[in-house]
């Protein structure tokens, strides 16, 4: 498996771009799935830059319905020759709004139209499968005793403001020979909870790796040392924090387990073929 960060909040290599967002080329095989668009052009400025082609993908997927995730779709699909398949839940349509301590709430959602999109694939089913071995996990539930609703996070319904509960995230899973490999755009359900869910979809089966924006940017240290203490116990052997996990709480999780972070930031390559790949 081949991931490169077409899109991420933070680069520090010559020619390539960078915003609040993610987008991500992942090929497995031959197959190759875009995940997110990040806000704008930037995911297709920076494959240009970096030498990639994106007009042989099997799908795009679309992890929730935010600006800054699926933003960038309209000019790929302008300048796209072909056909491509989106995946995403019927609840990131809603009109979704962040409280940011403004006099009025901040409009986040999906900045274009749906029927922009002929090839939109709305998912509906808790987990659906893309490809052999290719799965999307939605619907995550809330465990008790793990993260509540996103704080800040609403859906206008019907002239009123409610919470919303990101019925809207989806993960993208692939199930390798070293195990379940894990993709998360922000986990606003919680990461843990996005965790259990994923253990609970595959019995049995173990997560080797995690690539996640965890949604950890403006948390205290209280609950990022709490993450941090239950990811323990998954004994994740390869963790990619990303986006909004915010810079502190990359740092400690770099900290806490040196030798399981990676490293993935705009413009990075990521093989996951053999173990020297993982640890150069």
């Amino acid at each position: 498996m081949k991931i490169t960060i077409l899109n991420e909040n933070l680069t520090y290599k010559r020619g390539i771009r960078c915003e609040h967002g993610l987008s991500l080329l992942i090929q497995d095989g031959q197959r190759q799935w875009l995940f997110d668009t990040g806000q704008t052009d930037v995911f297709l400025k920076n494959a240009k830059q970096m030498g990639v082609s994106l007009e042989d993908l099997d799908g795009i997927v679309l992890s929730h319905g935010h600006y800054d995730h699926c933003g960038g779709l309209e000019t790929f699909l302008r300048e796209c020759s072909r056909k491509v398949p989106v995946y995403v839940r019927e609840e990131a349509f809603e009109e979704k709004y962040a409280d940011k301590g403004k006099a009025e709430k901040e409009n986040i959602g999906i900045p274009w139209k749906r029927d922009m999109c002929p090839e939109l694939m709305t998912v509906r089913e808790k987990k659906t499968s893309l490809a052999s071995g290719v799965w999307l996990l939605g619907n995550i539930p809330y465990t008790e005793g793990l993260e509540d609703f996103s704080p800040g996070m609403f859906v206008l319904r019907g002239g009123a403001f409610e919470k919303d509960p990101m019925r809207d995230e989806q993960m993208l899973v692939f199930e390798t020979d070293r195990g379940l490999m894990v993709f998360a755009g922000c986990s606003h359900p919680g990461i843990l909870n996005c965790l259990h869910y994923v253990q609970e979809s595959f019995p049995g089966k173990k997560i080797y790796g995690l690539l996640a924006g965890m949604h950890l940017m403006h948390a205290g240290d209280h609950r990022i040392d709490w993450t941090i203490r239950q990811l323990e116990a998954y004994d994740i052997e390869l963790l990619m924090p990303v986006h909004c996990t915010g810079i502190r709480a990359i740092s400690r999780i770099r900290e806490h387990f040196p030798e399981r972070y990676r490293k993935a930031e705009c413009g990075d390559v990521i093989r996951l073929e053999t173990a020297a790949d993982i640890n150069n």
